[in-house]
């Protein structure tokens, strides 16, 4: 997938697939989704990052864990793991799914801006 081709389809509450790796510690890393958390002026001042936040299937009914609604085109139920969310390469990107609801997107940022100590 070309650049151009990456910032034109690349959105706030776009679901990617990427590969993190290597990782350090606990991070999640291996190819996988991710929800992409950054608004559209980062999408476009930072245009080769992106700012993301990991998805798992794994259901540990962790508050902070929000439940993918929308049309994601994952095909499992999955949750946004809120607490590893991370500044990303767009040369990490290796698809693109569907996407979050605004409703779902609202969540991710929540929970991310009281990790910040913003909200």
């Amino acid at each position: 997938m070309t650049q151009d081709a990456t910032v034109q389809t690349l959105h706030s509450g776009r679901i990617v697939w990427a590969d993190a790796s290597p990782i350090r510690g606990r991070e999640q890393g291996g190819r996988r989704p991710y929800v992409v958390v950054s608004s559209s002026d980062h999408l476009e001042l930072a245009d080769t990052l992106m700012l993301v936040a990991p998805v798992t299937s794994a259901r540990r009914n962790w508050a902070n864990h929000v439940r993918v609604m929308g049309e994601t085109g994952l095909q499992r139920d999955s949750w946004v793991m809120t607490e590893q969310v991370r500044v990303m390469s767009r040369d990490r990107i290796q698809g693109h799914l569907g996407a979050v609801s605004p409703q779902c997107l609202a969540r991710v940022r929540l929970w991310v801006g009281e990790f910040l100590g913003i909200v």
